[in-house]
């Protein structure tokens, strides 16, 4: 009888490699899944890469203020997540890499926080499908860059999961780049008693009382740091290096929200990450402070 084992199978996209372990006893058909997964992420990079002048977002980008467009159903779902996390997190993340820009006299709310700015488009469901419309402001033109790096690969990797779902996959751990781990059903190792995928957590960060592996089943980990690109995040309320965290990682049901959320942890204060996570208890969150100081939100959520 074929035996269930972890089957590797590797990809380049979006700028990064991507990988699917998938438990199966049939290393041919899980192969075939795999570059079907594969094929959707090299689709939707098609449509999200600003790079590429054919993209869905490299059109958007060209927009005059006022001007609409068409966009399909993948650009419009990632755009609309990108938007709930803005509002949610008042500004930390921002899928409009330029909402920073000219914010050097930002002004600052009753809270003593920088006021985010204004969002610099709309998106409308229509009985034609779906449109981007980017927004005038009152004083003159909303600038508009989209950058999805930091919610796209996550996007991929939920819609990836959906076809391997579909050619009825059930086990599996895919990542993008390892900054993002999207879980499904059970490693082949672990039995029946022990549910998800074991994946490691932390970095080099010493974060005592803090587990260095969390156990994901249908689940997303994300991580976010300045370990490897140094201070590369800005605060989108500031247009600054963001100074909130030198790593944060998240934990929640899907991929691109805690791609998204991984980053808003590295602008958000530590009070702030606290006040998000009891306002949503589906979210786990490991916020590094600094060397050897850590907190985490949320444990009953992993």
């Amino acid at each position: 009888m074929p035996k269930i084992e972890a089957r590797r199978f590797a990809h380049n996209a979006m700028g990064t490699f991507f990988e699917a372990v998938i438990a199966s006893d049939d290393p041919t058909y899980a192969g075939q899944a795999a570059r079907a997964a594969f094929a959707e992420i090299d689709r939707l990079e098609g449509l999200f890469s600003r790079f590429d002048i054919r993209s869905e977002i490299a059109r958007i980008n060209r927009l005059k203020p006022a001007q609409s467009l068409p966009i399909g159903v993948e650009t419009f779902e990632c755009l609309t997540q990108a938007e709930q996390i803005r509002e949610e997190t008042g500004g930390a993340f921002d899928a409009n890499r330029r909402a920073w820009e000219n914010r050097d006299e930002a002004e600052v709310g009753e809270d003593g926080k920088p006021e985010p700015p204004p969002p610099a488009f709309s998106l409308e469901e229509t009985s034609d499908g779906y449109r981007f419309q980017r927004l005038d402001g009152e004083d003159g033109p909303l600038l508009l860059e989209l950058d999805l790096g930091a919610i796209g690969k996550g996007f991929a990797l939920d819609q990836a999961l959906e076809v391997l779902s579909d050619w009825d996959v059930g086990n599996v751990l895919l990542h993008g780049g390892t900054s993002t781990a999207l879980a499904a059903g059970t490693a082949p190792d672990r039995g029946d008693d022990k549910p998800g995928w074991p994946v490691g957590v932390g970095g080099g960060w010493p974060c005592l009382g803090v587990p260095r592996e969390i156990v994901l089943e249908d689940r997303a980990l994300s991580g976010s740091g300045t370990e490897v690109k140094g201070q590369h995040i800005l605060d989108p309320r500031t247009g600054k290096p963001a100074r909130g965290h030198v790593a944060a990682w998240a934990v929640h049901p899907l991929a691109s929200i805690s791609d998204a959320l991984s980053t808003a942890f590295m602008v958000m204060g530590t009070e702030e990450v606290e006040a998000f996570c009891q306002a949503n208890p589906d979210v786990w969150a490991l916020a590094v402070i600094d060397y050897g100081k850590c907190r985490a939100f949320n444990p009953d959520a992993v």
